[in-house]
């Protein structure tokens, strides 16, 4: 994230008077900071997801005070040991610390394991819809970020939004009719690169399994024939 984004986002905030949004800002920038050990795949600071997360909120008319308090701070929880709801709300209030604890999410689930992701994170967020664009625009962001990520994250996270995140903007665009615009942004962002991921692994997977063939192929040739060995020698 360049720093001019930074501060043009910044600028926005405090021209709009948005100060509890800027306090957000200061505490995420503070806790998340590349020299603190968060950074993102490519090395940058990891603050930097959270801003262009709230940004994208706020470039689509979201402008909702708390909603991008909670999403300038909706990983500090999860990621920064020692923050807590409490925390939150004793900082900012009781609806910022609910939309953060709806997209925190619980380290003794496995979210992985079945339909966890569906029926212990995703659904409790579908009901409340501050939380719902907050984990949109974090996925969607996210999303847009995966070109340094390893090829298995690539393919995971590709499969993931597409058996699970789908679904749950489609919801999401039902519930909250006001901000439907901003939930099919996020599929329409996404669908390209995910279609691309998967062809991509779906290419590297054929010619994969097109080299193993080759190389059995070649023992088999070098490989002396058994029974005619054995015939020989009796």
């Amino acid at each position: 994230m360049s720093q001019s984004r930074k501060q043009f986002f910044e600028q926005r905030l405090a021209d709009a008077g948005k100060d509890m949004c800027l306090r957000a800002m200061d505490w995420v920038v503070e806790e998340m900071s590349a020299a603190k050990g968060y950074s993102r795949h490519d090395g940058s600071d990891y603050f930097s997801h959270c801003i262009d997360a709230a940004q994208d909120l706020y470039n689509f008319g979201i402008r909702d005070e708390d909603v991008i308090s909670a999403a300038l701070l909706h990983d500090i929880v999860e990621d920064v040991p020692g923050i807590t709801l409490r925390m939150v709300e004793g900082q900012f209030n009781s609806n910022v610390a609910r939309m953060v604890g709806l997209v925190t999410k619980n380290p003794s689930i496995d979210y992985k394991k079945g339909d966890a992701l569906k029926h212990m994170y995703l659904n409790p967020i579908l009901g409340n819809a501050g939380a719902s664009l907050i984990k949109t625009s974090d996925r969607k962001h996210n999303f847009s970020t995966l070109r340094h990520a390893t090829s298995e994250k690539k393919i995971r996270q590709a499969n993931e939004t597409e058996q699970f995140f789908f679904p749950f903007f489609k919801e999401a665009m039902k519930r909250y009719p006001r901000y439907s615009a901003y939930f099919l942004s996020a599929k329409t962002a996404i669908k390209p690169h995910l279609l691309e991921i998967q062809e991509h692994y779906e290419d590297v997977t054929k010619l994969q399994e097109r080299i193993r063939d080759l190389e059995n192929q070649l023992l088999h040739i070098h490989r002396p024939d058994e029974s005619f060995c054995n015939q020989n020698f009796i």
